[in-house]
């Protein structure tokens, strides 16, 4: 299956995340789900939280539930509705 092409804010963003996480780009994206990522807690999700508004602005506000986003995915799939 080929991959998808990310954005120039999605690749700023996967990496900002798998900063947070002390982890690799690639790891974060083969793991996806934060909760399988050692050192993932609540005031990681926050820090990801701040990344998400400071690259997507206004588009976090559309998202409900903040707490559901728990992967790359899930997060992109929110910020392309």
């Amino acid at each position: 299956m080929p991959k998808k092409k990310t954005n120039k804010s999605e690749e700023i963003f996967i990496s900002k995340i798998s900063k947070i996480l002390s982890i690799t780009k690639n790891e974060l994206l083969k793991k996806d789900d934060f909760s399988k990522i050692e050192g993932y807690d609540s005031l990681k999700h926050l820090e990801i939280i701040t990344q998400i508004d400071k690259i997507y602005g206004k588009k976090i506000k559309k998202i409900g539930d903040l707490s559901k986003l728990t992967s790359v995915k899930k997060i992109i799939k929110q910020l392309n509705k």
